[in-house]
């Protein structure tokens, strides 16, 4: 498909999918350093990272905030491909806005229920969330499950089950589950959704693992992260910026009165 068509689809369906987007070798050395990250997580030793970030989630799949722990995760974040398709929909300035590694824990409660994402989030600008499949996605190791068009309803009514990484529900009486498809990849292949899309996966216990890089981007109609800082990933111009915030800075008082209580100490002790 030609990035146009992948934006169309977006646009409509609410996901699209590019084909051979991360080369084999590439995937091969993921994957080794994913089985590491992963017996790490599962000593819950301490993690000079939480400070910043979050705390893995090895219980039920969720490796957070790899792209800043891990710097062989950094090219799969600027895949030109998949900024080529977000700039369709999100314009030329692009900004990450948090990510994580998904997978299937085999022996755990590994479903994922319907939900859409940052649904407690609705006032802040609209994401798009970016799977990178390490592993070939399947219905026997936990494909993604959508309902297509889903996200032209915008958010829906929702739940909270606390101590869960996926918390916030939503509630299904709004939408027909026979709507509902898998989306199988490849492994390189490359998933793109909108956040409003209603998704989940089901509860799967198979040897073959289903490990994805997810990542979701933002424009710079407000410049906000949930936790780590803003990294850009295309365009972020001064141009850009002024366009969106063009105002200026109020005077700095308290470090004016900072500067001059010093120099005033300067002065008195002879300096």
């Amino acid at each position: 498909m030609l990035a146009s068509d992948n934006i169309a689809q977006l646009r409509a369906e609410g996901f699209t999918i590019l084909n051979d987007v991360v080369l084999e070798d590439k995937l091969m050395a993921l994957r080794e350093l994913t089985d590491r990250i992963v017996d790490y997580a599962d000593k819950n030793k301490i993690d000079p990272f939480s400070k910043y970030y979050l705390r893995h989630r090895s219980d039920q799949g969720v490796l957070y905030d790899l792209y800043q722990r891990h710097p062989e995760f950094q090219s799969l974040a600027k895949l030109n491909p998949v900024l080529d398709v977000l700039e369709g929909v999100l314009g030329p300035d692009i900004f990450f806005y948090e990510n994580s590694l998904v997978y299937k824990p085999k022996g755990r409660a590994n479903a994922v229920p319907w939900h859409q994402d940052f649904i407690s989030r609705p006032s802040e600008p609209k994401k798009f969330i970016v799977w990178v499949a390490l592993d070939n996605v399947t219905i026997k190791n936990g494909a993604l499950k959508a309902i297509p068009k889903s996200h032209l309803s915008g958010y829906l009514p929702y739940f909270r089950v606390k101590g869960e990484t996926h918390h916030d529900r939503i509630d299904m009486s709004r939408l027909d589950l026979n709507d509902a498809v898998f989306l199988e990849l490849n492994a390189g292949d490359v998933l793109i959704f909108d956040c409003m899309l209603c998704h989940g996966s089901d509860e799967v216990h198979v040897d073959e693992p289903r490990r994805a890089f997810r990542a979701s981007y933002q424009g710079f109609e407000q410049i906000f992260t949930p936790r780590g800082a803003p990294i850009v990933m295309r365009g972020g111009s001064p141009e850009s910026v002024i366009a969106r915030y063009d105002s200026v800075h109020a005077p700095e008082t308290k470090g004016v009165f900072r500067r001059a209580v010093n120099r005033v100490g300067r002065l008195l002790a002879g300096i």
